[in-house]
Order: C-alpha cells, then sequence, then structure tokens
C-alpha cells in the first residue's frame, strides 16, 4: 500500500467542509464571472470587425458592379447580367442577388435572382440602377444584396467553446493549486490549533502550543495566533488560579451571610408587621375622619335650611308688615346662611382633597388652563383679558384633583385681577437645576409677603369680604393636592402688584418618567 505523501491532502480531507471548499468556490466564481465578461468583449470585437468586413465589401460592389450592371440592364443583356450576377453572388458570405427592373412605363419588368432571399440573419442592402441619358440620370431598376451572417455566428460560436473550454481548464488547475497552498500553509496547522484548544483544561499545567513546521524568518499571522493562544492561556491559568483563592474566602464569609440574611428576615417580618399595623389604623382614621365630615356637614346644612326656610316664610308671608330695617336684618341671615353653606362644601372639598387613592396620568395642563379662562370670560366678556399660556405643557398627575387645584388657582387669579384696568394671566413652567417648577401669575392686587405663612391656612384670608369675597379654603385645599403629588407649592407677590404662585411635583421620587409615583 502505498503511504500519502506529506502536505498532500486526501480526496475525504478536500471534500471536507472548511476554508479551502469556499475559497475554491469563490476563485472558480470570480474566475468565471471574469471569463465572461472578457469572452464578451472578445467576442462583441470580433462580430464589429466580422461585420465591418462585410459592409467593405457591400461597398466594394457597389464600386465595382453598380454601374456595369445598370448599363447591362438599360441594354436588356440577359446573359451578361445573369454573369454578373454569378460573380457577385460567388463573393464570400454573399446570400442572394436580385436584380429588379423598374415597372413604370415597362409591362414586362425584368426579374432576375441568384441565390435564397433570407429573412433572417442576413445584411440587405438595395443599390438604385442609374443609366444616364442626355436628359440626365434615370433610375431603371435596383440591384438587391444580401450577406448572410451565418458564417459570422458559426465562427463565433466555435471561439466560445474554445475559450471557455481553455479557461475553465486553467482556472480548475489554478484553484486545485492554490487550495494544496492553503491546505499546506494554513490548514494544516489551524487544524493542529483546533485540536489543541478542543483538548485544553484550565485545572492542569500544559506545555505551550507550538506549529509543527520549520519556523519563518518572519512571524506570519499562524505565529501571532499561537502567541496570542499562549498568553491567553497563561492569563486564563493565573485568573483561575486567583479565582481558586477568591472561592475560599467567599466560602469563608458564606456563615457570616446566612446569619446576617436571617437577621434581615426577621427584621423585615416585624417591619412588615408594624406596616400592617400603621396600614389598619391610617385606614380606620381615614373611615373615622370621612364619617366625621359626612356628620358635621349633614348636621350643620339641617339648622341652616331651616334658618334660611323661616327666612323665606318672613320674606314672602310679612314682606309689607316688615320695615326697611328688618327687610335688612332679613337679607343679613340670607347672607350668613350662603356664607356658612359655602364654608361647609369648601371644608368638604379639602377633606376629599387628602382622601382617597391618585390615579396619575399625564395630563395636558395647558388645555386645562385654558378651558377654566374660557368659561370665565363667558361670564365676564366685557372685561378685557391677556393671556400667555404655555402650549402642551403636560405632567403626570391625578387629573381629577388638579381640576380642582387649577381651577381654585384660576379663579383666585380671576377675582384678584377684578379691579385692575386689564386682566393679565401666564401660565408656564421654568428649568430650574433639573427641576421643573410651574407657575400661574397674575397682574391683580397682590399681597404683602410678610403674611404669607398665613395664605395657605384653612379659613384664613389676607382681604376683606368687602374687597373680595370668598371663604379662606381654596389655597388650603390646592396645597394639600399638591403635597399629596409629592411637591411644594409657593407664592411671590407685592401689592398692587399682582401674585405668582410656584409649585412642584414628585420631588420626593426620582422615578418621574415611569409614571410609577409614591407618595406617604
Amino acid at each position: 500500500m502505498l503511504s500519502r505523501l506529506p502536505g498532500i491532502p486526501t480526496l475525504k480531507e478536500l471534500r471536507r467542509p472548511g476554508i479551502g471548499q469556499r475559497l475554491l468556490l469563490q476563485i472558480i466564481l470570480f474566475s468565471s464571472l471574469i471569463t465572461l465578461i472578457a469572452t464578451g468583449i472578445q467576442l462583441y470585437t470580433d462580430y464589429n470587425r466580422d461585420i465591418g468586413t462585410l459592409k467593405t465589401r457591400l461597398n466594394d460592389i457597389e464600386g465595382s458592379y453598380l454601374g456595369s450592371v445598370s448599363a447591362s440592364l438599360w441594354n436588356l443583356d440577359v446573359l451578361q447580367l445573369n454573369l454578373q450576377l454569378e460573380g457577385i453572388h460567388q463573393l464570400p458570405d454573399i446570400q442572394s442577388v436580385v436584380v429588379q427592373e423598374n415597372p413604370e412605363n415597362v409591362s414586362d419588368p425584368l426579374h432576375l435572382q441568384r441565390g435564397v432571399i433570407a429573412e433572417r440573419n442576413v445584411l440587405t442592402r438595395q443599390y438604385p440602377l442609374v443609366y444616364h441619358l442626355a436628359s440626365g440620370p434615370r433610375q431603371i431598376g435596383t440591384l438587391t444584396v444580401q450577406a448572410s451572417l451565418a458564417e459570422v455566428y458559426a465562427r463565433l460560436q466555435e471561439k466560445v467553446i474554445v475559450i471557455l473550454l481553455s479557461q475553465g481548464v486553467k482556472t480548475f488547475l489554478v484553484s486545485m493549486f492554490i487550495l494544496f497552498i492553503v491546505y499546506r500553509m494554513i490548514t494544516t496547522h489551524l487544524t493542529h490549533i483546533s485540536n489543541r484548544v478542543s483538548h485544553f483544561e484550565i485545572t492542569q499545567e500544559q506545555p505551550p502550543l507550538a506549529l509543527q513546521r520549520q519556523p519563518p524568518h518572519e512571524p506570519d499571522e499562524l505565529d501571532q495566533v499561537v502567541n496570542a493562544f499562549n498568553a491567553l492561556t497563561r492569563n486564563l491559568r493565573q485568573a483561575y488560579e486567583h479565582m481558586h483563592e477568591v472561592n475560599h474566602a467567599l466560602a469563608r464569609d458564606i456563615v457570616a451571610r446566612r446569619h446576617a440574611e436571617e437577621e434581615v428576615k426577621r427584621l423585615n417580618s416585624v417591619l412588615e408587621q408594624r406596616v400592617l399595623q400603621r396600614t389598619a389604623e391610617l385606614e380606620a382614621a381615614n373611615s373615622e375622619l370621612a364619617s366625621f365630615c359626612y356628620s358635621v356637614s349633614h348636621d350643620l346644612r339641617a339648622p341652616l335650611r331651616r334658618i334660611e326656610g323661616f327666612r323665606r316664610i318672613l320674606h314672602e308671608r310679612y314682606h309689607e308688615q316688615v320695615d326697611e330695617q328688618g327687610q335688612h336684618y332679613l337679607n343679613r341671615i340670607a347672607a350668613g346662611t350662603y356664607e356658612m353653606a359655602e364654608m361647609i362644601d369648601s371644608f368638604l372639598r379639602l377633606s376629599r382633597a387628602t382622601q382617597g387613592e391618585l390615579n396619575v396620568e399625564i395630563v395636558d395642563l395647558s388645555l386645562k388652563v385654558r378651558r377654566l379662562i374660557a368659561e370665565h370670560t363667558e361670564r365676564e366678556p366685557e372685561r378685557p383679558v391677556t393671556l400667555d399660556i404655555r402650549n402642551e405643557v403636560r405632567a403626570p398627575v391625578d387629573s381629577h384633583l388638579f381640576d380642582m387645584l387649577l381651577s381654585n388657582l384660576v379663579d383666585n387669579a380671576w377675582k384678584y385681577s377684578s379691579k385692575a384696568p386689564e386682566t393679565h394671566l401666564s401660565f408656564g413652567f421654568n428649568e430650574e437645576d433639573g427641576e421643573r417648577v410651574y407657575f400661574i401669575r397674575d397682574k391683580g392686587a397682590g399681597f404683602d409677603m410678610q403674611y404669607a405663612e398665613r395664605l395657605f391656612a384653612p379659613f384664613s384670608r389676607l382681604h376683606k369680604n368687602e374687597e373680595f369675597d370668598g371663604v379662606g379654603i381654596g389655597l388650603a385645599t390646592v396645597q394639600r393636592i399638591i403635597t399629596r403629588h409629592g411637591g411644594r407649592i409657593w407664592a411671590e407677590s407685592s401689592p398692587g402688584k399682582g401674585a405668582t404662585f410656584y409649585f412642584t411635583l414628585w420631588e420626593r421620587n426620582t422615578d418621574r418618567e415611569q409614571g410609577d409615583y409614591i407618595t406617604g
């Protein structure tokens, strides 16, 4: 049995899918593409050259035979015409020759033909046969010559076959040689490196990787791969030893961590119990507060309704018997009962602002402000108003509570601007230290900042009822709504120059963009 020569790949190795096969396929495809392009260019050049030869031959026929054929046709020398047509037909690549006499003023025009007239693969020329008389030239007929392209196509076909066969054999031999070189210089060593990597064990010391070849004068890419692998092996071994030491150190900490985890679980259990206890207490307090608010509002409204009922009876039945001073007292009673009813309603709104769950969603605050101002404008169309409302101011809030908040702020701005020549209202926000600060500004009556601490206290007012009506609960409600939204509210003002109310949202929560807003 013959042994395989070293460095010569076997048929099984050549058939194995790998770099060699892909390289061989790419070389064959690229060489075939170049061969096809070169063959096409060569065929196009040869075709144009053969067509040029045929056109030259047709031009020679025009110069050599046209005059003699015209004279023979004029003399009706049929024998001479046949000889001339036969001579033209014997020229290379001439398919057919036809002489047709001009049918004008001739009852039986002459028609002579040599060869078979074809409809395809021919180059046709028609020459007018002109005889010169004393009166001038006269066309007496037509000479039609067809040159066949069959020989041209046959020569091109033979050339295609020869070029493709020769280039195919050459491409195959070159590809096989390149495949042999790649296998000998690259694939064999890559296989050796792959076997070494597949049997690599990080827990065992192993000798450095070395290629089975004569070392080159200058390190090549394979040497770089070998050096990188040996460096990686050393680094992995060092990392493994370091990790082994770290594992021992971690093992010593496991017991302490388990004790810490058990302590954390115990503390969490205690904390959960306390949270449940405080939650139950808070729910009970909220329930008692709601019941108290309902009872207070119900118990207070009943006497008010009776007082207002008796006042109405006195006014309707004894109107003529009560003097002007008595009418004044009845009007004072009506105003007092109305004011008391407003205070009860405000007290209930204040209570509701601190109860219930928040339904947070992205709300267009600008749209709400514009709608509230439009309602005031409809009620007082004669008041001149200048607005500066920033468009599409959106914020994650509870829509229902913010209806109440913005209604109180806009109502205050509108109310305290009633004595100004023109009502100026602004709404927008500023960015301060990465925080968004919203504001509502007016140019109304304003207030003295030394009384600012009383501004958000319930039932506390900085203006007299004779100047501006109200019960002093609106800003207290606003403050509680802002507090539930994790923000703060403050005001800046001076008497006669208007006031600006600022507020922020979700200062205690950094996950603002996600909408997971939690307040205490």
